[in-house]
């Protein structure tokens, strides 16, 4: 019996081994975590020793699209057809305007509302001397995906896709700019001036609050 059961569990750990949960390649590896680590900055709100609300955001820049479709057609096996169409996609969708992947926690949850037609949230781009508006929120489903591709989503999270219309000055990428969430419980910058640097717990680092 005690030989029985010692080969089932060698037999399952073996089945685990071929058949790993972990996506391949992992959402940290490769050419797609380094894009979406250096494109992603946090800000957390607090008011005293209060927690008032935590934004996480990635700006899909062009380059960042088209390393996220690369992960994404090794991960679902995507024929060169399938990858081509997505990369035309998503070069189409870059080339008219800005785009940011939010994820949004509200120690409030009635505050979590940045899709709503009056939210208690102002969100816009903070680029040299312009703001510029979202023109659209809307919010997303937090599924395997988009967890697997951007594992800084939480459970109590929301996520949205913010997105603007392009800058006067031309596209954010490779220039200073921020992404600020405003309201009355205060503001939330989340500042591209600022390079972060890689801790040890983390692939990427917050932009601490001044």
């Amino acid at each position: 019996m005690i030989r029985r059961g010692a080969a089932f569990a060698a037999a399952a750990l073996a089945l685990a081994a071929c058949h790993p949960r972990a996506p391949v390649p992992q959402t940290t590896e490769g050419d797609w975590g380094a894009a979406r680590d250096g494109a992603t900055r946090r800000f957390v709100l607090y008011d005293g020793t209060r927690h008032r609300a935590t934004a996480t955001a990635t700006h899909l820049s062009a380059s960042v699209r088209e390393a996220r479709a690369e992960r994404l057609a090794k991960w679902y096996g995507w024929t060169p057809k399938e990858l081509a169409d997505r990369l035309a996609k998503e070069r189409a969708e870059a080339a008219a305007g800005e785009e940011f992947l939010l994820s949004f926690y509200a120690a409030d949850p009635k505050a979590n509302d940045l899709d709503a037609p009056r939210s208690v949230w102002r969100v816009a781009v903070k680029a040299g001397e312009a703001d510029v508006l979202a023109s659209r929120v809307g919010s997303i489903d937090s599924d395997a995906t988009v967890v697997g591709l951007f594992p800084y989503v939480g459970p109590f999270d929301v996520v949205y896709r913010v997105l603007l219309p392009r800058a006067p000055a031309g596209p954010l990428a490779g220039s200073p700019f921020a992404l600020e969430i405003t309201g009355a419980m205060g503001t939330l910058r989340l500042d591209w001036a600022q390079v972060p640097k890689a801790p040890p717990d983390a692939p990427w680092q917050p932009v601490p609050a001044p």
